[in-house]
């Protein structure tokens, strides 16, 4: 009896309401669904010192701080808001596939190996600069991405151990393995995936003169130090546009001369084995977040460096630019600064 009573009630509740209760049902939907966009808005500062720990290394009076972008998810409010808001650009992720049939987890697991790779990368660059012994125990063939045209199960992320049986050793070594194989052949190729080994295989294919499997490969070393060096990211943080500023943490570890003086030091720029600082996106979030977090000096690659001036001087910014082309460089600029 009790059960028709609330039956009822709520029938009635539904009948007279039925309006609000179908907007508020749209709203949340409209709130929640996700689209192919990310809204990308002003950073601000990630001190390296709780990122990156140098066993026994030297205290520093200021700290080396990552620039980063915010972003925002893709929703229909915040999409309409990025219109509105000066400061908040709306990306397309499109913009960030390298083809078309890639997907979020692509993106993210592509952007995970380019943070291993310069992980590394920074322990050498800074060890080799300090002139402090370092050795690279383990080089990886990893897979970067697949091309569109490209018949494999191979994903992106997978470790390639094997080709036809043949163990790889570099990249060179992988067109090796199947230098004898022409189009519409199916190879047999061993990777390790999530940490489990799985067999996989690929169909050749035909491109320019050239036989191919249809797969970018990039290779990630493994550096092993006296001083063990370790980092602390969150498994969702990605990308390779820390390496300058994460070389420049361990650096400062591992070298009596403070490097800091006492500042807050910013800034951005991946990094190669050989110390040459590279090209970055986002310089427009990364300098205004390290400007809203009263940074003393950001650090920019020199193909980034005309745009930070220009933003600088447009919009009045009370902070010190360093043009950065090689690590050695920085280095040497920073010991310059009073």
């Amino acid at each position: 009896m009790r059960t028709n009573k609330i039956y009822e009630k709520s029938k009635k509740f539904i009948k007279e309401n039925y309006k609000s209760i179908i907007f508020l049902i749209i709203c949340i939907l409209l709130a929640t669904i996700r689209l192919d966009y990310e809204i990308y808005t002003p950073g601000g500062l990630s001190n390296l010192n709780k990122r990156i720990k140098v066993e026994d290394g030297y205290e520093s009076e200021g700290s080396f701080n990552l620039t980063y972008v915010s972003s925002k998810t893709g929703t229909i409010p915040a999409i309409l808001l990025s219109y509105i808001i000066p400061s908040w650009d709306l990306i397309s992720i499109e913009e960030v596939r390298l083809n078309e049939n890639e997907d979020y987890d692509d993106i993210l697991k592509r952007g995970q190996i380019d943070l291993q790779s310069v992980n590394e990368n920074a322990i050498a660059v800074a060890f080799k600069t300090a002139g402090e012994k370092y050795t690279i125990t383990k080089n990886e063939t990893q897979i970067y991405y697949k091309l569109e045209g490209s018949k494999t199960n191979l994903k992106t992320g997978d470790i390639i151990k094997t080709i036809e049986g043949k163990e790889i050793t570099s990249l060179e070594s992988v067109s090796e393995a199947y230098k004898d194989k022409k189009k519409g052949d199916k190879i047999e190729i061993t990777v390790t995936r999530d940490g489990k080994e799985k067999n996989c295989y690929a169909i050749l294919y035909e491109e320019d003169g050239q036989i191919l499997i249809g797969i970018t490969l990039v290779s990630v070393i493994n550096v092993k130090t006296d001083k063990e060096v370790t980092f602390k990211y969150k498994g969702t943080e990605s990308g390779a546009s820390g390496g300058l500023m994460s070389a420049l943490e361990i650096y400062n570890r591992i070298t009596e001369y403070d490097l800091t003086k006492g500042k807050t030091i910013s800034g951005t720029g991946t990094i190669t084995l050989d110390g040459k600082v590279g090209e970055i996106a986002g310089v427009k979030y990364k300098l205004a977040g390290a400007v809203r977090k009263k940074a003393d000096i950001f650090i920019v690659p020199s193909e980034n460096y005309k745009e930070a001036i220009q933003l600088k001087e447009k919009n009045d910014y009370d902070i010190t630019i360093i043009e950065a082309d090689t690590f050695e460089n920085v280095v040497k600029a920073l010991k310059e600064i009073d």
